[in-house]
């Protein structure tokens, strides 16, 4: 019975359809390298992994139409957030801002301009996160941009990447406790947890945002004992 309710572990599951996945010959070498350094099993402590948290600033919510602005990251190594790593890639893109958008990511065109292309800003995160596992509030935003780009440029329909999503945690913990009506936003969450308020609407603050939430959630789901990554995992689909 054990060994049937791990094969049907949500990790466990993602794991086969990474090992399929790689086997076909037409993934990048850049996301083949990345795929292979991380094979995480359940019993494994959370705190053996490294993290890269990340965030994506957008023009709007539909992968179809609208585009990347920028990507921030930060790496948690240790358990503890690296501030040397981080990072904020601004995308070139012809395209117009929606003015709307403009005023509140606070980015103007000559940002843009003056930005790279989509193209070496994914190839740089997927470098920058080699093995480590990514983590994200609310990461269906970024795993549907991360998709459409793969799907776009090659024809690959399915991503197998492992993430960490803060937002569903947070949603899971307050299930147990019947509050399902909380605010699931990040500052909201970050002011459950005590910690400061940063400016949003910025890729790498909001990614170091959600480190330090990613970490203060960890030590209130077991204060006395080392997280299981399995359980972690789990929690965040």
């Amino acid at each position: 019975m054990k060994s049937l309710i791990h094969y049907f572990h949500p990790l466990m599951r993602i794991m086969r359809e990474r090992e399929q996945f790689l086997s076909n010959k037409n993934v990048p070498d850049f996301i083949h390298d990345n795929l292979l350094q991380t094979v995480p099993a359940l019993n494994d402590t959370a705190e053996s992994f490294d993290y890269l948290v990340l965030d994506f600033e957008t023009t709007g919510l539909n992968v179809d139409n609208d585009l990347i602005l920028s990507i921030g990251w930060v790496e948690i190594i240790h358990s503890q957030i690296d501030l040397a790593s981080c990072k904020h890639h601004y995308i070139n893109s012809k395209s117009q801002i929606k003015p709307v958008t403009a005023v509140i990511n606070h980015i103007t065109p000559q940002m843009l301009n003056e930005g790279e292309s989509i193209h070496d800003a994914i190839k740089a995160l997927f470098n920058a996160s080699k093995g480590k596992i990514l983590v994200a509030h609310g990461c269906i935003v970024e795993a549907q941009f991360l998709q459409k780009y793969m799907e776009r440029n090659f024809q690959l329909t399915v991503l197998p990447l492992l993430w960490i999503d803060t937002l569903s945690i947070e949603k899971h913990m307050a299930m147990s406790v019947n509050n399902p009506d909380i605010d699931l936003t990040l500052a909201s969450t970050r002011e459950r947890y005590n910690l400061p308020e940063y400016n949003s609407h910025n890729a790498l603050a909001d990614a170091v945002s959600t480190a330090e939430l990613f970490l203060a959630q960890q030590k209130k789901l077991q204060p006395h004992h080392k997280m299981r990554f399995g359980q972690l995992y789990k929690m965040s689909q």
